[in-house]
């Protein structure tokens, strides 16, 4: 535990040289050395534990009502800070080329890099807290972290009043999360984590199932599950790519983190704490995955695909859930090692998809969808680095995603005796998560090839050149992982190992045949997918030669054919909206689609215009909802005047009646 509290005095003092007075480029690469020393430090202590070593534990005295700060790292927290602080140190190398631009005027580049290093703080704190305290500490450093530097360019209006949308939203997390601490502290009478899941394991019951919903309530909305969602897209638009990537791949895995703490802290949950979150998480992954059908931001598309990939690993958690329910080991083993499974492969190919954005956007100043195209040419690094993560977030072999998902679908199509209505249940859920696939598949299809295929929409875009090797390495390392995990699933499932262990011995008589029979599944779809890799790219080098060698283009080049039209213009091709606009209008009911529109006029008409694009539904109500209370409570205060003594008579009489009314029941039932 020595070596942790080292990583965060190095975190810290890192963030600290970061705003001394010095070059831009001093400080950046000060936060880069405090971070990689960090990771090492980090790593140093989680690798043992993660390899099946004993829980590291640590103990700070402090004052009365605190008591004495615990922390303790065992293979949960290990498994998220094995990646978590390496993914953060890749961020930060990748924002010196994005905000290259920055490091010769009079910006301070150095907060930008404090905030990142106080953001790899928190994940400490997050992971190894077994104190209240310690654990909301964390938690809030990292939301504040976030919130200033998803601001970064704050003199833009709609990226502060996206910043403030996710502060509020976080916020509220918050105010979730501290009231089931506050219950839990009531009835244990301790701070400690390890005592509230004593608690909760000897106390089912109505009480129990009111912390498990304040609990659910604030991960889902640090995690942005559907219909918490809404801050997400807004978020991911206004913030830097780097930090879009660390926000979606990385900070918003403490959510989920927390959650799956919460059910091993809760030992045997009820049967329908796992069936809601199957629900809870399909709803989610379903809604994100239309969301992202019909966006033309760039940037808020990949935002919406975090809110169905969280999902797809609640049902992996929820599957899980069951197996603990049921005392069933092979749901448990399945249902954990997916979902983990889908934490660890969505942080690389999201981080990835991210990059590959905001490379798009540094080279052309736009992520709007319908303004872009033909980039692959000009940009062909981004643009492969798009395409494997396209595929990996599709869920298609050989790359990770279809792993884990593979992992979950195991699970919801098992062979354990259960009940015939819950294997309807399960397989209905399989189906939805089948069609979640293919709606992804589609959206990404679309993405890559509006944007990167093609010729170029808009004449005002400048011709872009490839970006940095600053950009480009952390593209490379990331997708160097999703192939990897891909070709070699065996390593994900050795990473996450000792982790499900942990919710295997919340089952009497359980032990490892499940994880051997899997290891062995997925060692065998690992032997397929790299036969697939290798085939594909020994075609393409075959294919390459042969061209050299009859000394012909690899590719041949030809006019387009114009339907006998013999002016082709730019326009003259698919649009984003055109290509998802038949599937759009199939779910109208959940999508909202605004249309404006100028008509063109006369026999040679000079301008016109037509723009669709789909809003937040949920977000869309919310700010209807404010705006009539908003109105409501105007008008009431016009109708009341203030000087009017009647009123504070009223006003008067209902406070001593309420007063009464709490010291009768101070008395009796609230005593």
């Amino acid at each position: 535990m020595n070596t942790l509290l080292a990583a965060q005095v190095v975190l810290l003092v890192g963030a600290v040289a970061c705003l001394l007075p010095m070059p831009n480029r001093w400080r950046a690469a000060l936060g880069l050395a405090s971070q990689a020393l960090a990771t090492l430090l980090v790593w140093s202590a989680a690798v043992p534990v993660l390899w099946g070593g004993a829980p590291l534990e640590g103990e700070l005295a402090w004052a009365h009502p605190v008591g004495t700060l615990k922390m303790r790292l065992d293979a949960l927290g290990a498994f998220f800070l094995v990646w978590s602080l390496p993914m953060t140190l890749l961020g930060s190398v990748y924002a010196i080329g994005y905000l290259r631009r920055c490091f010769d005027t009079e910006r301070h580049v150095g907060v930008h890099y404090a905030l990142l290093n106080m953001t790899a703080l928190s994940f400490v704190l997050v992971y190894t807290g077994d104190h209240a305290l310690v654990f909301l500490l964390g938690w809030e450093i990292a939301a504040l972290a976030a919130w200033l530097l998803v601001i970064w360019d704050y003199p833009n209006q709609k990226v502060r009043f996206a910043g403030f949308n996710y502060l509020v939203s976080t916020h509220i997390g918050l105010i979730f999360l501290v009231a089931a601490f506050m219950i839990l502290y009531t009835h244990s009478a301790s701070w400690e984590l390890g005592s509230f899941g004593r608690w909760l394991q000897a106390n089912p019951g109505t009480e129990r199932n009111l912390v498990f919903l304040l609990l659910l309530t604030s991960f889902a909305l640090k995690s942005a599950f559907f219909p918490f969602h809404s801050w997400l897209p807004r978020a991911h638009a206004a913030a830097p790519a780097h930090v879009s990537a660390l926000m979606s791949g990385v900070i918003h895995k403490a959510g989920l983190y927390a959650l799956l703490r919460f059910i091993l802290l809760i030992g045997r949950p009820d049967e329908w704490m796992g069936w809601f979150l199957i629900g809870f998480s399909l709803l989610s992954a379903l809604v994100g995955a239309l969301y992202t059908v019909a966006q033309r931001d760039l940037k808020r598309l990949l935002g919406y695909s975090s809110t169905e990939n969280v999902g797809i690993a609640g049902l992996g958690f929820g599957v899980g859930c069951l197996g603990l329910a049921w005392g069933n080991a092979p749901l448990v083993a399945l249902g954990f090692a997916g979902g983990l499974m889908h934490v660890l492969n969505h942080a690389f190919f999201k981080c990835q998809l991210f990059y590959a954005a905001g490379a798009v956007y540094q080279a052309t100043h736009t992520v709007d969808v319908e303004k872009l195209g033909g980039l692959a040419r000009l940009m062909p690094a981004t643009a492969i680095a798009f395409l494997v993560g396209g595929v990996a977030i599709s869920a298609l072999p050989p790359l990770n995603g279809f792993t884990s998902e593979f992992t979950i679908y195991t699970g919801l199509f098992n062979s354990a005796p259960i009940e015939p209505w819950a294997k309807v249940a399960l397989a209905a859920t399989g189906a939805g998560l089948a069609f979640v696939g293919a709606v992804s598949a589609l959206s990404i299809t679309r993405a890559f090839g509006v944007v990167f295929l093609g010729t170029p929409r808009d004449a005002e875009i400048e011709r872009p050149q490839e970006v940095s090797g600053w950009m480009l390495a952390p593209m490379g390392l990331h997708a160097a992982g999703v192939v990897a995990l891909g070709v070699a699933p065996v390593l994900g499932l050795t990473l996450v190992d000792a982790a499900v262990r942990l919710a295997l011995a919340g089952v009497p008589g359980a032990d490892a045949r499940a994880l051997e029979a899997l290891g062995h599944t997925l060692s065998r779809i690992g032997a397929i997918s790299g036969a697939l890799a290798a085939a594909a790219l020994a075609l393409w080098w075959l294919r390459s030669r042969l061209s050299r060698a009859a000394g012909t283009p690899a590719v041949s080049h030809h006019v387009t054919w114009g339907c006998g039209y013999t002016a082709p213009n730019t326009r003259m091709q698919t649009t984003g909206s055109g290509f998802s606009w038949d599937f759009s209008q199939r779910f109208r009911g959940l999508m909202v689609l605004l249309r404006r529109q100028k008509a063109p006029e006369g026999y040679f008409p000079q301008d016109g215009y037509l723009v669709t694009d789909c809003v937040d539904a949920v977000e869309r109500r919310v700010f209807s909802v404010i705006k009539h209370g908003d109105e409501s409570a105007s008008d009431l205060s016009q109708r009341l005047r203030e000087d009017d003594p009647r009123l504070a008579f009223a006003a008067g009489l209902a406070a001593l009646v309420l007063i009464a009314a709490l010291i009768v029941l101070a008395g009796g039932p609230l005593r």
